[in-house]
């Protein structure tokens, strides 16, 4: 998202799906002393996704194994697609990659997350969705109360999918105070606290591979104060 992108939407403004905190504004003042952009995936993003697919995969198997009607195959069929549609969903969707921009200045950094996903996948989405609903509800007029949760389910997930809007967040961060710098090289990821938490500067600092060395050094000497920890896992960096 570029400056003019984001005067745009500060001025015409969409409540629902933007949110400013008052160090973004404060620090949009300041000077850019420079800019990157980054696309980060968040951990175990497919893991989860593909849970929520076998869940439905469960369900047509159970119509397979235990339901021997004419009418099973149809259900198994049924859940197996809604299953497939659900994890490309869950992964694209409610839990996709972050588009991180960000703009270092000399007062502190500030900077942009969105969901990174194009607009066209939102209309095709919301075409599965309504389409999703009216298998839903040919496939409640087809069997008994068993697979009416599957496929209620079905509809709820198609409803949800026909309202998905992109959301887009607005950090800052003020170098100020004392905490910790807690990074993490396998991810060329930074993270500043504040502590006490209570004077609300924190940022997470995602960089190009030529860029982290220089970002790390020059928030390490922005902020003499902070304790510099290197975190050991993936997990213990939290991203």
């Amino acid at each position: 998202m570029n400056d003019a992108t984001e005067q745009r939407s500060m001025t015409e403004g969409d409540a629902a799906n933007h949110y400013y905190s008052e160090q973004y504004l404060e620090l949009q003042k300041e000077p850019v002393l420079y800019a990157w952009e980054i696309d980060h995936a968040p951990p175990y993003a497919w893991s989860s996704s593909l849970l929520m697919g076998a869940v439905y995969w469960t369900i047509g198997l159970g119509f397979f194994i235990f339901d021997d009607r004419h009418v099973a195959g149809q259900l198994t069929l049924f859940f197996m697609v809604l299953g497939l549609i659900s994890v490309f969903y869950c992964r694209c969707l409610t839990d996709p990659n972050q588009l991180y921009h960000y703009r270092m200045t000399a007062k502190g950094i500030y900077y942009s997350q969105q969901d990174n996903i194009p607009a066209m996948a939102y209309t095709i989405a919301r075409g599965i969705g309504w389409l999703l609903i009216l298998v839903s509800l040919i496939a409640m007029g087809l069997v008994g109360p068993l697979a009416l949760a599957g496929a209620g389910a079905g509809a709820f997930l198609a409803f949800k999918i026909t309202k998905m809007k992109p959301r887009i967040r607005h950090y800052g961060c003020i170098y100020k105070g004392s905490g910790e710098i807690l990074f993490f090289g396998k991810v060329y990821g930074v993270e500043i606290m504040e502590i006490p938490a209570s004077g609300g500067e924190y940022a997470v600092i995602f960089n190009q591979p030529k860029e982290y060395d220089k970002v790390l050094r020059d928030i390490i000497q922005a902020l003499p104060q902070y304790k510099v920890i290197e975190a050991a896992t993936r997990k213990e960096f939290g991203y």
